[in-house]
């Protein structure tokens, strides 16, 4: 593992003022321009392979703001009413709600190097890290994006734990632009754990890009490669684009057994691995898998390598529904099929208003000697309140003038509208009973189990987000190793929620637990949060109580603990 293995990624590295040594060459390639060309070659062929799906996520989320109606339409309607009647971000809260009430907890399992109380402190410290990113709100951010255009993603970053210490952290990270992410075009898995690569772009002003990387400056380009960066999009008008450049690559390592059944990579510490675990019976040589990063622009190295031993890269991408049709991925959310019936729904809604506007302006058909003298009292007639209108004497309602009432209002439109609606719901599978609209059901039982039916419509996205939050605890527990390896306090937070600090890593201390071996697994649980296990837990030994009042002999301090009121707790000891 590379010295500078554990250097700050993500945000932290977009503002770094160390620039990569001018004769850095990347493992694996001959020069930096043969690197370059490289990037280049794999970001336009992944961009080009994805670009109909791109297009079509911008579109929904457009759609999802309230941009509903097509340009051209809107031309043709200029001066008539164009409503939007934007009820899409409800269906999308529907399914985001969904899925933040159900609190997921991230657990780890020891394999057969793993001690069963390690893993619960790492358990405690991936909550801990949760807690301290907002993890919430970075799953449901993603978790939105992908309800709304089929795509979502968010990224396990390293960083310094404070601006004045050297001991670094670990964080769960937004991306809030989904699009921003360029997969590896081979990647088929729903959260990219397959990815061979991935970028993250950013676009950054041209004075910023001057001011902290001077040494790059786009200004010196020849002016062919000046072109041709430009017409990739390498370098616009609004600023010049940078891109985490993440690759895995594979190293051969020795690998030992040792004389008591420990199996370790051998580095310089032969020795002080021979002095722990006794001398090696068996070696061979093993591929070690790595996370790579570097931060480029399409001509030069910004900063990096930035390097992690783990199975995947740390961008963890959350995807909607896929179908693939000959090799061709189509993903999408819930707005994409939507978006007819929306669009029809405003139209109709939109000619109703219309007819409407026109209705009050009643129509006169009268000879001119009847009305002559009173024109205008009869054009303004529908602009005034006044009941009187008068008429030559010689007028005779009826005959030489006839009121022409306006037509009614068409039925059908609003016949039309709600069949819109209707297909809205069939579309989704959001039916008024999940949306808390009264329906037909009656029966409190057929009422949840039309709501079961809208659950089990959207299990995808839920499945697919769990898978997500799953792979974002391997990486944290991948992670925790390479970080959390020296002696140090760190805050963890066990299940029901308490804050404790623990020492970890300390060799002189047989209570401390060792982080940095041994090999663990993680699970995904989902449910209620602890509070609300707790609250329910509470009000359940009540009833029980109730029943059998003999339980308080028994069990009499777990019912007070469960108890949330002040004193519980004394209480109970």
């Amino acid at each position: 593992m590379q010295e500078n293995e554990k250097a700050t990624a993500v945000e932290s590295i977009l503002y770094a003022t160390e620039p990569v040594a001018k004769k850095y060459i990347p493992e694996g390639f001959s020069s930096k321009e043969e690197f370059l060309k490289e990037i280049r070659e794999e970001y336009e062929l992944d961009l080009e392979f994805d670009r109909e799906n791109r297009e079509q996520a911008i579109e929904d989320k457009k759609f999802t703001a309230g941009e509903h109606w097509d340009p051209v339409v809107l031309e043709q309607r200029k001066g008539l009413p164009c409503l939007v009647i934007n009820s899409v971000p409800q269906f999308v809260a529907q399914v985001v709600g969904d899925f933040r009430e159900n609190k997921r907890s991230i657990k780890v399992l020891p394999t057969e190097e793993g001690d069963k109380e390690v893993a619960e402190v790492r358990a405690d410290l991936i909550r801990s890290i949760e807690t301290q990113s907002r993890a919430d709100r970075v799953y449901d951010s993603g978790f939105e994006s992908t309800v709304q255009c089929g795509d979502g993603a968010w990224r396990v970053a390293v960083e310094y734990a404070k601006q004045d210490v050297f001991d670094q952290d670990i964080f769960v990270r937004p991306i809030d632009d989904a699009l921003s992410v360029v997969w590896d075009r081979l990647s088929v898995d729903p959260t990219g754990r397959d990815a061979r690569h991935v970028f993250v772009d950013d676009l950054i002003p041209e004075k910023d890009f001057k001011r902290k990387w001077p040494d790059s400056n786009p200004d010196e380009l020849g002016a062919t490669e000046y072109k041709s960066l430009q017409a990739d999009g390498w370098i616009e008008k609004e600023g010049v684009r940078i891109t985490e450049y993440w690759r895995m690559i594979d190293r051969n390592r020795l690998l030992c057994l040792f004389e008591d059944n420990s199996i370790r990579f051998i580095d310089d510490n032969l020795d002080e691995l021979t002095a722990k675990h006794g001398r090696p019976i068996k070696s061979r040589v093993a591929p070690c898998t790595y996370a790579q990063m570097h931060l480029v622009t399409g001509f030069d190295i910004l900063s990096g390598p930035y390097e992690y031993r783990l199975n995947r890269v740390p961008i963890v991408r959350v995807t909607g529904r896929i179908v693939n049709i000959s090799g061709k991925r189509v993903r999408y959310g819930i707005v994409r099929f939507m978006k007819d019936s929306v669009r029809l729904r405003n139209f109709w809604r939109s000619v109703a208003a219309e007819q409407l506007g026109y209705a009050p302006k009643s129509q006169w058909i009268a000879t001119e000697s009847a009305i002559e003298g009173y024109e205008d009292v009869f054009r303004k007639a529908h602009l005034t309140r006044d009941p009187l209108l008068k008429v030559s004497d010689e007028a005779v309602i009826g005959q030489n003038i006839q009121r022409l009432d306006p037509p009614k209002m068409q039925t059908a439109l609003h016949q039309e509208a709600e069949i819109n609606v209707q297909d809205m719901k069939d579309v989704t599978g959001i039916q008024d009973a999940l949306l808390g609209i009264k329906s037909n059901e009656t029966s409190g039982r057929a009422i949840n189990a039309r709501q079961r039916e809208g659950d089990v419509a959207s299990i995808t996205y839920y499945d697919n987000a769990n898978a997500a939050v799953l792979e974002t605890g391997d990486i944290i527990n991948q992670l925790i190793a390479q970080i959390y390896d020296g002696t140090r306090i760190v805050r963890i937070i066990g299940e029901d929620q308490k804050l404790k600090f623990l020492k970890i890593n300390d060799p002189n201390d047989p209570n401390s637990p060792d982080l940095s071996v041994g090999r663990y697994d993680v699970a995904l649980s989902t449910g209620a949060n602890y509070t609300t296990r707790r609250v329910e837990a509470a009000q359940a030994m009540m009833d029980a109580v109730q029943v059998w009042p003999d339980l308080l002999a028994v069990a009499g301090d777990l019912v007070a603990k469960a108890q949330d009121w002040p004193g519980a707790e004394k209480l109970a000891e």
